[in-house]
This record gives C-alpha cells, sequence and structure tokens, in this order.
C-alpha cells in the first residue's frame, strides 16, 4: 500500500512538470504557424473585389434638392442611383423625376425610367420614355432630356410631341429656358413646329 502511494506521489509530481511544457510547446507551434501564414493570401478580399464591390453599391430613393439664383425650387429623385465604374461624378439612376417650382407659380415636371446625373456639370440626362408636364396644361414626350440641376434649362436632343393648351404639338426640338435679365421661363418649340389646333369647349 505504501509502494502505491509513493508511486503515486511520484506520478503526479512528473505530470506537474510535464504537463505545462506540454502545453508550452503546443502554444509555440501554434505561433510558429499563425506567423508562417501568407497574410496577403489570407486576406478574404483583395483590392480588385473590394472595388468592384463599392461600384456595385445601389443608393436607394436618392434626392437632391436646391435653389435656381431667382429662387426656383429644384428636386430631382430617383428610385436608385449606382456610381459609375470609370467617373467619379457620373451616376446612372433608374425612375427619375424631377420638379422645378418657379417663383411665377407655374410647376414644371419631367419624368423618365432611367437617367444620368453628372455632378460635376450639374447637368441630368434623361432618357427612354421622357415626359414633360407643366400647370399651364402641357405634357409632351419625347426620347431623351438634358436638364439643369442648379438652375431652370432644359433641352431635347431631338423630336417631341405632345398636347397643349391650343392643342397637338410636334416639333423638332424643345428648349426650356430663363431669362436671365427677368427671370420669365419660356418653353419654345423650334426645328418644323406643327400645332394641330383643337378649340377648348
Amino acid at each position: 500500500m505504501a509502494a502505491r502511494d509513493g508511486f503515486y506521489s511520484i506520478f503526479v509530481a512528473w505530470m506537474k512538470i510535464l504537463l505545462p511544457l506540454a502545453a508550452l510547446v503546443l502554444l509555440s507551434t501554434l505561433f510558429l504557424l499563425s506567423r508562417s501564414r501568407d497574410t496577403a493570401t489570407g486576406l478574404p478580399f483583395t483590392m480588385t473585389d473590394l472595388q468592384e464591390r463599392a461600384r456595385d453599391e445601389l443608393i436607394s430613393e436618392p434626392r437632391f434638392a436646391g435653389a435656381s439664383t431667382s429662387g426656383d425650387l429644384i428636386a430631382f429623385e430617383a428610385e436608385t442611383a449606382q456610381p459609375d465604374a470609370d467617373a467619379a461624378h457620373l451616376a446612372h439612376a433608374t425612375t427619375l423625376n424631377a420638379q422645378i417650382d418657379l417663383t411665377s407659380g407655374t410647376v414644371v415636371t419631367f419624368s423618365s425610367g432611367s437617367g444620368l446625373l453628372n455632378t460635376r456639370d450639374q447637368l441630368a440626362e434623361l432618357s427612354g420614355d421622357v415626359v414633360i408636364t407643366s400647370s399651364t396644361g402641357y405634357t409632351i414626350r419625347t426620347d431623351h432630356l438634358t436638364t439643369q440641376m442648379a438652375g431652370v434649362g432644359a433641352e431635347t436632343k431631338g423630336p417631341v410631341s405632345g398636347e397643349g393648351p391650343a392643342g397637338r404639338i410636334d416639333a423638332g426640338k424643345m428648349l426650356l429656358s430663363e431669362n436671365p435679365e427677368t427671370g420669365d421661363v419660356h418653353l419654345l418649340f423650334t426645328n418644323g413646329v406643327k400645332l394641330v389646333y383643337q378649340p377648348q369647349d
């Protein structure tokens, strides 16, 4: 019985020495393995992946609002906007809408299925099924419209068609401009204007 107790005491004494040494060896091995790991290949994303992810980011329901020097209120909003992959000042928008509240009380709106916002030049290019309406009774449709984002001014690249107080209008171009001296806003139709007069009841 005494021999067994002596053996047990010796065994416990050796374990008190060997177990800490074994733990130290394991920790050293883990430390060396972690130091030898290639940190460049260990990253979950490469720089190219991060750039592509940033380009894929969508901004939901962005809104831009301001006022012209004449006090007209201008607002742009879209369903989504995505930064351009090559130009930081450009953003591609879907379901783009704009509204201009003129100081005269007239309201002009633009809407399209898509558009390109240029924050450097303060311009918006609406494309696709572009619809222009005004509170004075005009509804005009075209394929492409360029409008200012910080002032009152818009211009179509091609023909327009629609209805106004006098009847149906077809023209090769439409221009919305502001007189810098008086501040009056004019809606002009040029390049072969055709008006079908429809008298009001």
